[in-house]
């Protein structure tokens, strides 16, 4: 049973992936810096933290408020009309060993699809994720320490991550947790 999960497995992680459109360099500037203090905020807590990137009537971006969520997980509050959304944003809590949080998860990826936008995701260890949910695909737009790091992270937990992540592949990582 192993030897076949293990060979499923890897069938899943030699899958070819899919072409992507990368976010805009001003973009993930932004994210950038609208999210290096909220993983402060989420180390503290312990919780997940959410909101939007979308543009303002007017046509400026802007951030919806964030919102403290969960230990695991975190739903922002949809803007009224006249905010369009452009990308999901949220942080994944507090290093915490028992629990692989520097990769989107499955759920990250169906929730931007379901609503239609991309996503972002900061890790414990300071990754930046980008979730294109059309090609349904993760990519790391940089790795540990590009934004604010929890002081008890441990690299190598959550084993060796690529740096690209389809939807199958992040199914099968969540069957290992």
């Amino acid at each position: 049973m192993i030897l076949t999960a293990a060979l499923v497995v890897l069938a899943i992680v030699l899958e070819p992936l899919p072409p992507y459109s990368p976010p805009s360099s001003a973009e993930i500037e932004m994210l950038k810096q609208r999210l290096a203090p909220i993983q402060h905020l989420s180390f503290a807590a312990g919780y997940e933290y959410c909101g939007y990137l979308g543009r303002r009537g007017n046509g400026a971006p802007g951030f919806t408020k964030i919102l403290r969520g969960h230990h695991n997980g975190c739903t922002p509050k949809v803007p009224g009309e006249g905010f369009g959304l452009i990308a999901s944003l949220h942080t994944h809590g507090a290093y915490d060993p028992s629990i692989p949080a520097e990769f989107p998860t499955a759920l990250d990826m169906r929730s931007d699809r379901r609503e239609g936008v991309v996503g972002y995701v900061a890790t414990p260890g300071g990754r930046l994720w980008y979730i294109d949910s059309k090609a349904m695909l993760a990519v790391e737009i940089c790795g540990p320490g590009c934004l604010p790091q929890d002081p008890d992270f441990h690299a190598g937990d959550d084993g060796e991550i690529a740096e690209r992540l389809s939807y199958a592949q992040l199914l099968a990582l969540d069957a290992w947790e």
